[in-house]
């Protein structure tokens, strides 16, 4: 996966994504809607087979870095929760 910042503002994050589709950028939009100081957050394809999908977020009382960094700890953590979940099951 590979990400250029296209705007960045104190509360506002636009960045492309390139290499990825709507299972990543779905479950990255879940995380971040869930999450206190979060206004906004989606993504756009401006043409799927010319150019690379383009994520906003908008904040409020967080950076969107900071938000951004707390979903993909958030992402980690449930995908660390599965994988012992199902190791434990099968032990």
């Amino acid at each position: 996966m590979q990400a250029k910042v296209v705007r960045k503002e104190e509360s506002l994050l636009e960045f492309e994504v390139a290499g990825e589709s709507h299972t990543f950028l779905n479950l990255l939009r879940e995380a971040l809607k869930h999450q206190d100081g979060v206004l906004f957050a989606a993504y756009r394809f401006p043409h799927p087979l010319l150019e690379n999908p383009i994520f906003y977020l908008r904040t409020e009382g967080i950076n969107p870095i900071e938000a951004l960094a707390i979903a993909a700890n958030t992402i980690n953590n449930q995908c660390n929760e599965l994988t012992n979940l199902v190791s434990s099951s099968i032990d």
